[in-house]
């Protein structure tokens, strides 16, 4: 089976300037493929050391995924440091010049001479055309001094608008044709209990199956369980994977679990989606009241599309007057218990429902810090309510200890958003 690895480059990596998004979309569509991923390296923009980095990976492995060093300016030497490692010259590509130029002519811009520089393709090499800006990626399979056998450089340009589209258009398809195996995976996730208590009931599971394979993965709102089938076809795959997905919910973590999703989709969606899709599913619409998160919670939501067939609104009652004079929380509740109450987070709830005209509303008031918390009500304190026909809920949690203001803001959006999950669930 085909090894990789995948080396970032750039300086601006190194400082922290920006974040190496790249790599991570990049493993995992390895992961969904099943090419072994063994090492991600970042380099600067510095041909010894980029050099060095290069030789030692492909020493390692079959295949080394590059990004970055693709660009017009002098410190792009992705290409340049690659085709001296494969002793192969550049030559202009002429087809990729008037591309360039034509790119250019497209956007009424006119094109510096340095542009030029990113139609030299090292000899023989593949290319991989770029629909979304000028420089194109390369690929290049062939020996290296020390290696008998055959080597495959894939370099791809650093911007994620340019390089996921060609990554999926022109790279997925040759990396199948090497991978002897199909994989899958299915997770499963859970609110309400640790990675650790969560390892703890599975570990059996765990130390008996090898595939499917179990792992639990400890996410900032939730424990994600992923299990990862390999075989001949994904009806294979999927098969194996659910019929896991089964034993665990009939087991003590079942009791967690409150959505699935596969690697396929996007795991940070997953809460918000089920919310959504259980609102549509009996036909509810929300609204929210929001002190702390300011409008996270409304926003999530409406960053699915689709959503306001279930989002009726929100109100962003972050001083005491709006609560009063918009939600029609009584003064005095504010004056006896404070704002941040369980009674205040009840009459915001409510006051939502009314104004809205939502079936359910959530409400949260608390403290994120780092300043305003006492010792009755410290930094992270964060009150709930939940109010539909039914009636209201009011629940109080405390997020502050190992948590910084904006952790604090999405966690209390994302436990919003579980009230959400279990009230409608134990509706009949």
């Amino acid at each position: 089976m085909k090894t990789c690895e995948i080396i970032s480059v750039g300086t601006e990596l190194l400082l922290g300037d920006i974040i190496n998004t790249d790599a991570a979309y990049i493993s995992k569509r390895l992961a969904d493929i099943g090419v072994p991923l063994y090492r991600q390296s970042v380099v600067g923009d510095n041909a010894e050391r980029l050099r060095e980095c290069l030789n030692s990976a492909l020493m390692r492995s079959d295949i080394v995924i590059m990004t970055g060093g693709l660009g017009p300016t002098c410190d792009d030497i992705t290409k340049v440091v690659t085709a001296e490692l494969f002793s192969l010259p550049l030559e202009e590509n002429k087809a990729v010049r008037c591309s360039i130029e034509k790119y250019f002519e497209d956007i009424g811009r006119t094109m510096t001479e340095n542009n030029l520089s990113q139609a030299m393709i090292p000899k023989g090499a593949d290319i991989l055309k770029n629909n979304h800006g000028t420089a194109p990626g390369v690929l290049i399979c062939g020996k290296i001094g020390g290696s008998d056998s055959e080597k495959t450089v894939i370099m791809l340009p650093g911007p994620p608008k340019e390089l996921e589209p060609m990554f999926e258009e022109s790279v997925m398809p040759r990396l199948e044709a090497m991978s002897p195996n199909v994989f899958f995976s299915l997770n499963l996730h859970l609110y309400g209990i640790g990675e650790s208590a969560a390892e703890s009931i599975l570990r059996p599971i765990m130390e008996e199956s090898t595939n499917p394979t179990v792992a639990p993965y400890a996410c900032e709102a939730e424990v994600r369980i992923r299990i990862t089938a390999k075989g001949d076809s994904r009806a294979e795959c999927v098969k194996l994977c659910y019929s896991m997905a089964q034993k665990i919910r009939g087991g003590e973590a079942g009791e967690y679990i409150f959505a699935e999703s596969t690697s396929d989709g996007d795991y940070s969606e997953t809460m918000v989606r089920r919310a959504i899709d259980l609102l549509r599913e009996k036909k509810l619409t929300v609204g929210t009241a929001e002190s702390c998160t300011a409008g996270m919670i409304s926003s999530r939501i409406a960053d699915i599309p689709g959503s306001s067939d279930v989002l009726c609104g929100g109100i962003v009652s972050y001083s005491n007057e709006v609560k009063i004079n918009v939600l029609g929380v009584q003064a005095d509740i504010i004056e006896k218990f404070g704002a941040v109450s369980e009674q205040c987070a009840s009459a915001m709830a409510e006051g939502a429902r009314r104004i809205l005209g939502c079936d359910i509303a959530v409400s949260v008031t608390g403290i994120a810090g780092p300043s305003g918390g006492t010792p009755e009500k410290p930094v992270g304190t964060v009150c709930f309510g939940i109010s539909d026909a039914a009636g209201t809920e009011t629940e109080t949690r405390h997020f502050g200890s190992l948590s910084d203001r904006g952790k604090i803001r999405r966690l209390t959006t994302s436990t919003a958003l579980m009230k959400i999950i279990e009230r409608i669930s134990t509706k009949k």
